[in-house]
């Protein structure tokens, strides 16, 4: 007589032994991915706060820069020969005509107004 074979029927049944690996295979892959995904997010929550950090920083160095300049400006001005020619009327000196240098016989030059 022929038998019938059944492919489902041939196939083996897993065992507990093999169920039970699995599950910790299962639970160290999440360990693992969960570990993985607390340092990513931790990562990210430190960029972005180096940005908003660096951003500040730039603005900072960008205010400094115009104040910089605005100094040199007000240090330009002051040292300006207008400023300065304006500033010494004010002195009450008198202006420089024609000197006359006076020699001793030492060698030692004297002006003589």
């Amino acid at each position: 007589m022929t038998m019938i074979m059944n492919g489902y029927a041939a196939q083996v049944a897993p065992t507990k032994a093999n169920r039970f690996h699995l599950k910790y295979f299962n639970f160290g892959l999440y360990a693992v991915l969960a570990v993985i995904g607390a340092f990513y997010l931790i990562n990210i929550n430190e960029l972005t706060v180096s940005g908003f950090s660096l951003r500040d920083l730039k603005s900072q160095a960008a205010t400094l820069a115009s104040i910089k300049l605005e100094n040199e400006e007000a240090v330009n001005s002051a040292q300006s020969y207008h400023a300065l020619s304006a500033r010494t009327k004010n002195l009450n000196m008198v202006a420089i005509g024609d000197a006359e240098y006076l020699t001793l016989n030492g060698g030692v030059a004297m002006a003589r107004k």
